[in-house]
């Protein structure tokens, strides 16, 4: 204990030396050689540490940003998806506007189905276009009945059709579209009741009238409408315009092309009309 305390006091004579030394600069030539040799270890030290503190902040800085990045991306997404759902709303708001004009001016029972799936890829190749709807034979709907599109024509809102249930279930239908070569409908021009035909689709490319008399006068962009003389199916539902028509003097019947007006592709809400309204 006593060679510590010893040590002690001879450790901090030297440390009071040094300093008054320090201070009269009798070690400024030592303290000089010293720094010389220092000074270089001292650079290499401080550079060692502004490197790993340069390229700590980096990486932090890296982590930030991609953090950011993320949060921003989420956010993004978040945005789409709501914007998508919003734009589903107008569009389905929009069609059930539209479906209200065109009921509110015809006196039609009717159901609103959503499309849930098409027609089989074999079905489709040999141009038997068809649709599923969600709702069925529960809901009121049998086969013959006209389902129509949510768009309507003219001033007169008058109701798209777009094909006929053709098959029920207990919660859905099957839907033939007019370009399915099997769906088949009694047509007539507007305005001229008298000039009627049969309409079907041909090869799920285009929908044909046949059998029109070749004494009635038709012309391209005539609108076709429905004649009224299937059950079920009441007159004046739009199927499409005159696009061409084919006549032939050494034949009994002219036929013409009837162009839709609408795509059928971008249909997914629909209306089945179940019979007037008592």
């Amino acid at each position: 204990l006593k060679f510590s305390f010893k040590k002690y006091i001879i450790f901090i004579i030297v440390a009071g030396l040094l300093i008054f030394f320090h201070f009269l600069k009798i070690l400024s030539p030592i303290e000089s050689y010293i720094s010389y040799w220092l000074n270089p270890v001292s650079k290499n030290l401080y550079s060692l540490s502004s490197n790993l503190r340069s390229t700590y902040n980096e990486q932090t800085n890296k982590q930030i940003l991609t953090d950011k990045i993320k949060q921003l991306e989420d956010q993004s997404n978040k945005l789409i998806i709501e914007n998508v759902k919003l734009k589903i709303l107008e569009e389905e708001n929009q069609i059930l506007r539209q479906n209200l004009k065109f009921f509110t001016k015809n006196q039609y029972n009717y159901k609103i189905a959503n499309i849930i799936s098409r027609g089989e890829s074999a079905d489709l190749a040999k141009g038997n276009q068809t649709i599923i709807i969600n709702k069925g034979s529960a809901d009121g709907l049998s086969p013959g009945f006209p389902v129509i599109s949510p768009n309507i024509y003219g001033l007169e809102n008058q109701g798209l059709i777009i094909g006929k249930v053709i098959a029920t279930k207990n919660n859905s239908a099957e839907i033939c579209l007019l370009n399915n070569q099997n769906c088949k409908l009694a047509g007539s021009i507007l305005g001229q009741t008298k000039t009627s035909g049969i309409i079907h689709g041909e090869l799920e490319l285009t929908i044909k009238m046949e059998f029109i008399s070749q004494i009635e006068k038709i012309n391209k962009d005539d609108i076709v409408i429905t004649s009224g003389l299937e059950q079920n199916i009441p007159q004046g539902l739009v199927i499409g315009k005159i696009a061409k028509v084919v006549q032939d003097n050494n034949e009994l019947w002219q036929n013409a092309t009837i162009e839709p007006l609408i795509n059928f592709d971008d249909l997914t809400i629909v209306s089945v009309l179940t019979g007037n309204k008592n």
